[in-house]
C-alpha cells in the first residue's frame, strides 16, 4: 500500500456520456470511446525533477506523486499504449474485449501487444471490468485512469486512490501529443514526451517528402457506422493535425445531429440522412477502417449512391487508426503516404 495518498474530489466533475459510436466494432463500442471535456493534466512543483514530490491537478482533484514511479498500474487500455511508449514502468493494464477486431487474445490493443508482452505487462481483467484485487496484486506506487470513456474508473476512484496515488486523464478529444504530455508530467517522462513528438515529426515530413498526388481539393474523413450514421472528423481535431501535416486540407464538418458531438472537438454525429448529404468529396479517408470497411461502405445502399463512395477514390487508414496513441498515429500518417506514394 502506498502511503500519503492526498486527493481531493471534484464537486464539478460531469458524468461521462455513454454514447457510443454505434456500429464501431464491439470492443469499441464497450469502451464507449466518445465523451468530451478540457480535463486539463498538469504537473505542480519541479516537473523537471521527477524524484521530488508533485501535486498533480487532474479532472476528479488533486494528487500527490513522491518519487519516480516503478510499479504502474492502468485501469485504461486507451491509456497504456501511451504509457507503453514513454518507456514507463507498466506492469499491469486493464483490458477490453479479448479477441474483438482490433484487440488480441486478452483484450489489448493489437497495435502494441507485442510491445506489452515483452515488456511482461498483466492483463488485469478484460471487457473494462474493473477487479480491485487484481490491481492491489500488482502493488503500484501509480494508477493511471481515465476520466472518460468505457473504459474509465472514475467511480471507483477513492478506492483505487486508497491503493496507490491515483490519477486521472482526459484522452477524449485530444491529440496523442497532448494526452502523451499529460501522462509524461505524471510518470516523469517528459523527456521520452519530446523524443516521440520529435521523432514523429521528422517522420512525418520524410513521408509527405515522398508523396505525390495529394488532392487540392478538401477531404472528408469518417468513421463509418452502419445503419446509424456517420461520424466525420472536425478540422483542427486530432486527426486533422496529422492530415494537414501531410499535406491535405479536411472539409468542414456537417452539423452534429446531438449535442455530444457539437462539444466534441474531434468528430461529430450525423445521421443517415445528414451522411448522405454531408457526403460531397472526391476523396474519404475511413478512419478505422481497412479494405473490408471499402467493400462494406461500396456495399451499403445507404450510401453507394453517392458520388463520393460510387466514384470517389475510398482511403482506409487502419483498424488502429480510431483511439491515437504514437503507434497508432504514425501507423496512419504512413498508411495515409502510403496511398499516396510519388
Amino acid at each position: 500500500m502506498y502511503e500519503g495518498v492526498h486527493h481531493m474530489t471534484n464537486p464539478l466533475f460531469n458524468p461521462i456520456s455513454r454514447r457510443a459510436f454505434s456500429g464501431l466494432f464491439p470492443a469499441l463500442l464497450a469502451l464507449g470511446l466518445t465523451g468530451c471535456g478540457s480535463g486539463a493534466t498538469s504537473g505542480g512543483g519541479n516537473a523537471s525533477s521527477p524524484a521530488s514530490a508533485r501535486t498533480i491537478t487532474h479532472d476528479l482533484g488533486e494528487t500527490v506523486v513522491n518519487g519516480t514511479p516503478k510499479r504502474i498500474v492502468s485501469t485504461s487500455v486507451v491509456l497504456t499504449g501511451t504509457l507503453l511508449a514513454l518507456d514507463a514502468p507498466v506492469v499491469g493494464s486493464g483490458a477490453s474485449k479479448p479477441g474483438a477486431e482490433g484487440f488480441d487474445d486478452v483484450g489489448f490493443f493489437s497495435h502494441w501487444s507485442a510491445t506489452a508482452k515483452e515488456r511482461g505487462v498483466k492483463a488485469l481483467y478484460a471487457n473494462s471490468k474493473l477487479d480491485i484485487e487484481a490491481v492491489t496484486a500488482e502493488k503500484p506506487d501509480l494508477i493511471i485512469i481515465a476520466s472518460t470513456g468505457g473504459d474509465s474508473t472514475k467511480d471507483d476512484y477513492d478506492s483505487l486512490s486508497r491503493i496507490a496515488p491515483t490519477v486521472a486523464i482526459n484522452y477524449n478529444s485530444e491529440s496523442w501529443q497532448t494526452v502523451t504530455r499529460k501522462v509524461a508530467d505524471v510518470t516523469g517522462t517528459q523527456a521520452r514526451a519530446e523524443e516521440l513528438t520529435n521523432t514523429f515529426n521528422s517522420r512525418v515530413t520524410e513521408l509527405k517528402a515522398a508523396m505525390g498526388g495529394v488532392p487540392t481539393e478538401a477531404v472528408q474523413a469518417i468513421v463509418y457506422t452502419p445503419s446509424n450514421g456517420l461520424s466525420f472528423a472536425k478540422p483542427g481535431g486530432p486527426h486533422d493535425e496529422i492530415f494537414s501535416a501531410l499535406g491535405f486540407k479536411l472539409a468542414e464538418a456537417p452539423a452534429s445531429s446531438g449535442e455530444e458531438g457539437a462539444n466534441r472537438k474531434d468528430f461529430v454525429f450525423a445521421t443517415v440522412e445528414q451522411s448522405v448529404q454531408a457526403l460531397t468529396s472526391e476523396t474519404l479517408l475511413l478512419v478505422s477502417g481497412d479494405d473490408k470497411t471499402v467493400e462494406q461502405l461500396k456495399a451499403d445502399s445507404n450510401y453507394n449512391t453517392t458520388q463520393t463512395v460510387s466514384s470517389g477514390k475510398l482511403v482506409p487508414l487502419g483498424i488502429s487508426s480510431f483511439k491515437l496513441d504514437y503507434y497508432s498515429a504514425l501507423a496512419m500518417a504512413e498508411t495515409l503516404a502510403a496511398a499516396y506514394s510519388g
